[in-house]
């Protein structure tokens, strides 16, 4: 700056001389002031280079800060495992399909595995006394169609077309084979719903533990045709609650069925037997001289040509009224449960005077043709 400060005093004072003597000196003062002008314009153009360097470090974002971690998204699985023992109920025989599959070969082996798998209580008593209420009011209609548990065994099981009251809702006529004593009928109300395992015997093997829900299941269960049968009056009333070392069906071929189908219910709802109870099991199954049937339905004997003479079922809800000489006089509505000891005894009575007069003492609540339910020995 100093150096452009004086070459411009002289530019100046050789400018005011004016003289046209020293052309030459004026030419070097511009070439001087030229050179100066130039070195310092370089000077002051230059930018130092440090000031324009950018950092960069303050550029780079740091990339822990973006890091999610993931372990709060993951939901404990435990808490949704539900436990289903007390709501479990079996829909499907204990058959499984490869044992099926191998039936006709493998029969007798798929036989003693199922005896094989039961348990036996040797005390054959429950912990708390047997309350028939408590494994429900009676049959029930799961599907809704007003056709109740009952009905829906006599339908099924019927070897011709059914036909049903003018409400739809109960049979009035059909054919059945009765398998415990081997014969036939097409009087419905001669019939009982035979529960295979009676209830009493569920409950001493295990069933006294169920819940209400279950117990009811078992009541009313339609998945296994080997767990209701429908069978005459008299066998159902002679049977009772009893199991297999107690009593056994009159028609004696239907043994070995009857043994398979007592075994596949009571694995089927994983209950007990006693040691007495197996010893007739074994000995029923020896009885097999061919497979029994899977689906619990009897083996029938070849049909007749023409049903058995049987009195006609009412066309009607209401009993017939017609007497003849070996009709009972009706008693009337006499009785109650009350008046008799036990539900073979009560039994006795409403099968005697049902198919005349209906049920006329009012004993049977439910409509299943089995008064007195409470009384000891009920199915």
């Amino acid at each position: 700056m100093r150096e452009l400060f004086f070459t411009l005093t002289i530019y100046f004072l050789v400018s005011a001389c004016g003289s046209s003597d020293e052309p030459v000196e004026t030419t070097a003062v511009d070439s001087a002031l030229k050179t100066a002008l130039s070195t310092t314009q370089t000077e002051t153009t230059t930018a130092p280079t440090e000031t324009t360097v950018v950092p960069t470090e303050t550029t780079t974002a740091p990339t822990e800060t973006t890091v999610v971690p993931t372990e709060t998204t993951t939901a404990p699985t435990e808490t949704t495992v539900v436990p289903t023992e007390t709501t479990v109920v079996p829909t499907t025989s204990s058959i499984s399909q490869e044992q099926e599959n191998n039936w006709p070969e493998e029969w007798e082996a798929v036989l003693q595995n199922q005896i094989d798998s039961l348990v036996v209580n040797y005390s054959g008593q429950a912990p708390v006394s047997y309350d028939r209420d408590d494994w429900g009011s009676g049959w029930g209609d799961e599907d809704g169609d007003c056709v109740n548990t009952r009905h829906e065994v006599l339908i099924l099981e019927s070897l011709e077309p059914v036909t049903l009251n003018a409400s739809g809702c109960s049979v009035a006529s059909g054919y059945w084979y009765g398998a415990f004593a081997g014969t036939y009928t097409s009087l419905p109300s001669s019939l009982d719903i035979d529960h295979f395992v009676p209830l009493a015997n569920a409950h001493h093997s295990g069933g006294w533990a169920w819940s209400a829900e279950k117990k009811n299941a078992f009541y009313n269960d339609l998945s296994d045709p080997q767990h209701l049968i429908a069978v005459s009056a008299s066998q159902n009333r002679s049977k009772g609650a009893r199991g297999p070392d107690e009593w056994k069906p009159a028609d004696t071929s239907y043994w070995c069925q009857y043994a398979f189908s007592w075994i596949n219910v009571k694995s089927r709802w994983r209950l007990s037997v006693t040691s007495a109870e197996l010893e007739a099991l074994i000995s029923m199954i020896e009885s097999c001289d061919n497979p029994p049937n899977v689906s619990g339905s009897p083996s029938l004997p070849p049909t007749t040509t023409s049903p058995p003479t049987t009195t006609s079922p009412p066309t009607t809800t209401s009993p017939p009224t017609t007497t003849t000489s070996t009709a009972p006089s009706n008693p009337g509505d006499t009785v109650n449960c009350g008046d008799f000891s036990t539900w073979v005894e009560a039994k006795a009575w409403f099968d005697t005077y049902y198919p005349y007069y209906g049920d006329v003492g009012r004993l049977d609540q439910d409509g299943d043709l089995n008064p007195c339910e409470s009384l000891p020995g009920a199915p």
